[in-house]
């Protein structure tokens, strides 16, 4: 009993040291500003900031109506409740990335419960370990991206679906299906996935277990449709009207077109060795295997791939590669008559896992990228004398939008140096590349961040042609 119990307290201390050192990573890799996709800012965190504070960017998603308003009230009760956190908008920003990432931390927990439960404590380390050092969910892990949230709801869905000891069966699916449900709702690209765990859930005895997994799944879907009758014009909206516009009319193919295989390709170059120990840790976990196979399956399936799409796949891997690990370890230490301790495996499976993330990290694109007109809009932000801003030959969704400027003035998108000449007196600040030339005399150079350059004048503003601001231009072009 005295051993149980240590082994209990071990595991428990354990577990919450690597929760801490996920949690310092992840909120370190925030000093370095970056965008790794648009649909970052534009399609959650600028809504939630027009909900907050009245004012933002509207793309055509949001025009459209094909986008759910749950997760965006979600961050502006974030944003409201946390801009204390610092002056302007550094302070709900921080805020968002703070409560991101204790969600995130789920990855985690989960693979440090699942390998556990599947294979034991020395797993359990390496998996829970790698999770919190991996460089994918270090960098998106705090990312208002609807995918990377849907992962961390899913996640513990398929445990307390299979797993989840010390609650009773009947609750323990109720609760299941809740976070599957939820984690559908916001990525609706993810039922097939869920469908097969659910049937999983129920396998066995399926007629006492499949009424506490549908109320469970149900109650989130009904919840989603619910607001989009409040919000937009009939239930379920966002879910039909998404499924439209971007499946039946295609729209999401303007936005690049990918082979089948391109998943495969990626997925080998992100997560090198530790996709070929995923594969022996299927063995121990088959149930994981399949959702995870058939997550790739289904995406790549799909004509238009992001790298950030397969966000969902990477806990899962990562926890059955240690999985897979532990195998290997334990399969040695019997054919070669040695033992191998299981402080060895630990050290070994952590070394390996440290070891791939920090050579795989450098390649990953997204550390930096944009990171130049996030730091623009973020100086910007602190100018109380700011009465209109210029992005000009800077593409405006590579910008922070109102989330990051939080300044209420005119956005005006400059596209040649004849606009730029006319638009002049309408801002007293202009975002452009490096090296531009035409940028009129009375501006004056302030920095420049990773290619991308502020300058400002002095004076005034005046009154903008209507159709000349961001949100109009967007309207004329059908952005």
């Amino acid at each position: 009993m005295e051993l149980q119990r240590a082994r209990s307290l071990l595991s428990k201390h354990v577990l919450l040291v690597f929760l801490l050192i996920a949690l310092l990573l992840r909120l370190a890799a925030t000093r370095f500003p970056n965008l790794a996709h648009p649909d970052e800012i534009f399609q959650t965190e600028e809504p939630a900031h027009r909900l907050a504070y009245g004012y933002g960017v509207v793309t055509w998603e949001w025009r459209e109506g094909i986008r759910s308003w749950v997760f965006p009230a979600f961050l502006a009760g974030v944003m409201r409740t946390t801009d204390w956190m610092g002056a302007n908008s550094a302070g709900y920003l921080r805020g968002v990335v703070l409560i991101l990432s204790l969600i995130s931390l789920i990855t985690v927990w989960f693979a440090f419960m699942w390998a556990k439960r599947t294979s034991g404590m020395a797993a359990a380390i390496i998996a829970s370990g790698c999770c919190a050092v991996w460089y994918q969910l270090i960098d998106f892990g705090g990312r208002a991206l609807t995918e990377v949230v849907a992962t961390h709801l899913l996640l513990p869905g398929l445990y307390l679906g299979v797993y989840g000891e010390g609650l009773p069966e009947r609750k323990r699916l109720f609760l299941a299906g809740i976070f599957c449900g939820a984690a559908l709702s916001l990525r609706i690209q993810l039922t097939p996935a869920i469908a097969f765990a659910v049937l999983y859930f129920c396998r066995s005895n399926w007629r006492k277990k499949v009424v506490p997994v549908a109320v469970g799944l149900m109650l989130p879907i009904l919840a989603f449709g619910i607001v989009d009758m409040l919000t937009w014009s009939y239930p379920f909206q966002s879910f039909i009207r998404y499924f439209w516009v971007n499946v039946v009319e295609g729209r999401s193919i303007a936005y690049g077109v990918e082979p089948w295989y391109w998943y495969v390709v990626v997925l080998l170059e992100a997560m090198g060795p530790m996709l070929i120990f995923a594969i022996l840790g299927v063995r121990q976990s088959p149930f994981l295997g399949w959702v995870a196979l058939i997550i790739l399956v289904s995406h790549s399936a799909l004509s238009h791939k992001e790298v950030r799409f397969l966000y969902p796949l990477v806990p899962i891997i990562i926890t059955l590669a240690a999985l897979g690990i532990a195998e290997l370890a334990s399969t040695f230490s019997i054919h070669g008559n040695s033992v191998a301790s299981s402080r060895a495996t630990v050290a070994g499976g952590m070394a390996v896992c440290a070891l791939a993330s920090l050579l795989l990290a450098p390649r990953f694109p997204y550390w930096a990228r944009n990171s130049g007109a996030i730091v623009a809009f973020d100086r910007l932000s602190r100018d109380s004398d700011l009465c209109g801003l210029g992005i000009y030959a800077v593409p405006w969704f590579d910008t922070g939008g109102y989330t990051h400027l939080h300044r209420n003035v005119p956005i005006i998108p400059v596209l040649d140096t004849t606009g730029l000449a006319k638009s002049a007196p309408a801002f007293n600040a202009l975002v452009a590349p490096i090296g531009i030339s035409d940028v009129a005399t009375s501006f004056n150079l302030v920095g420049c961040w990773n290619g991308i350059c502020l300058h400002r004048r002095a004076g005034a503003c005046s009154a903008p042609q209507p159709e000349n601001e961001l949100n109009d231009f967007l309207r004329r072009t059908g952005n």
